[in-house]
């Protein structure tokens, strides 16, 4: 399959450059090698602070807010009009979600899917009408398309994952606004110059500018931890505390495909070099191994050591679960003094779905990792070790103090022991 060349002049434009998939992309793009790009352009509707962004500085690069996709077509080309370098892009990648409140895969899914459908329609006919050199845009999309929401309904998916894969069964096919979003793009691209594809990772690690981003597990898990050590100080042996795995041991012991942040990053910008890929086409990503997957069992104990801490296979029978939510529900109260000793960025605790931490470590008990034989096939070899991705979003989000200094939290909890 053949790729686009590095000499072709191209411009990116990223929608959701504030979440964590964008905000990986832009930072991807603006590396010095390696590059396609001899623009990139960033949009979100909420401003990133300059201190939070953690973004090298380039010419070319732009970072634009206040670009509502809900506001319509009128509204959004008028603002993207205004953009140095926007009748020259020639890649999207639109990484764009929003929740509204009340809305779930359970709950309120019509409203979730149509508004998540029309921003879509709405950024690629506002582009459409500024940029006639769009060739390519990127869609990324996740585990839903393989029903891991509705496994109650439909039975547990069949493993190892699989692009070719039927959609899942009706009336939950309709739940799905993945399908629909890829639905409207078909739809969209139908005899247009430019081509789309789906890239499909499951979970993925990596760090959220400004910390608001209630769905990011790494940033929840290294609060959990952080806020765990502090608080539970006084240990065994050198002061180290143990701490039982917070879930099942269904879920303990069960396969998945995580990806960090950089690798899906590349992921998006090699698919957009694949200038012969059918139009539609859908890459599974992951870090993890291609096929058999990564349980909690293989990294739980390494993520709990960087934090000082044990880690400890689950409950054992007869013994209560241990509850990550719960665990940070009952010392609500402490929050605010946990952010003050460390000089964290204020509120950011608040906006961390504990919630979503439990699904993953206690609910997420089947297998459910990813055949990752096709993206491989065409070339996209990327692979870094999941545990060294965490280590690095923690390490992003200690610089932008969302997370305790490690050397600081770590020093004293040293001297509590002692």
């Amino acid at each position: 399959m053949s790729q686009a060349p590095n000499t072709v002049d191209r411009v990116a434009l990223v929608f959701g450059a504030s979440g964590i998939t964008g905000w990986a992309i832009l930072r991807e793009a603006l590396h010095p090698t390696n590059n396609p790009f001899r623009c990139i352009i960033g949009l979100s509707n909420h401003p990133i602070h300059p201190l939070q962004r953690l973004l090298p500085d380039r010419d070319g690069f732009t970072l634009a807010s206040g670009v509502n996709l809900s506001a319509g077509v009128d509204e959004v080309t008028t603002k993207l009009s205004s953009i140095d370098n926007i009748g020259d892009v020639t890649d999207v990648f639109f990484a764009a979600y929003i929740q509204p409140p009340g809305t779930s895969d359970f709950e309120g899914y019509e409203v979730l899917k149509e508004v998540n459908v029309r921003i879509l329609e709405t950024a690629v006919l506002a582009v459409e009408r500024l940029c006639p050199r769009l060739r390519f845009w990127s869609l990324q999309t996740g585990g839903k398309s393989y029903g891991f929401t509705f496994i109650r309904e439909i039975g547990l998916p069949k493993v190892p994952c699989d692009e070719s894969d039927p959609r899942i069964a009706q009336p939950f096919e309709d739940q799905v606004f993945y399908y629909a979003q890829s639905d409207a793009l078909k739809r969209l691209s139908a005899g247009r110059r430019w081509r789309f594809t789906e890239i499909r990772p499951d979970l993925v690690i990596g760090f959220v500018p400004g910390g608001k981003n209630a769905m990011n597990f790494a940033q929840a898990l290294g609060l959990f931890l952080s806020f765990y050590t502090d608080r539970e100080a006084r240990g065994g042996a050198a002061g180290w505390k143990a701490i039982r795995f917070p879930g099942t041991v269904g879920s303990y012991n069960a396969c998945h495909t995580e990806i960090g942040q950089e690798t899906l990053a590349r992921a998006h910008i090699y698919a957009s070099n694949l200038t012969t890929a059918p139009n539609g086409e859908i890459y599974n990503v992951g870090d993890s191994p291609p096929i058999t997957g990564l349980s909690w069992r293989d990294k739980w104990a390494a993520l709990c050591g960087h934090f000082g801490l044990v880690g400890l296979g689950p409950p054992e029978e007869g013994e209560a679960i241990f509850s990550a939510s719960g665990y940070m529900m009952q010392h609500q109260s402490e929050w605010k003094g946990f952010e003050e000793k460390y000089s964290l960025l204020p509120s950011v605790i608040q906006h961390t779905s504990w919630e979503f931490l439990d699904v993953l470590l206690s609910l997420a008990a089947f297998d459910r990792q990813y055949n990752l034989s096709k993206f491989a096939a065409a070339g996209f070899h990327e692979r870094t070790d999941v545990a060294q991705n965490y280590f690095e979003a923690f390490q992003l989000m200690e610089d932008a103090k969302i997370i305790p200094r490690l050397s600081l939290l770590l020093s004293l909890h040293e001297s509590v022991a002692v």
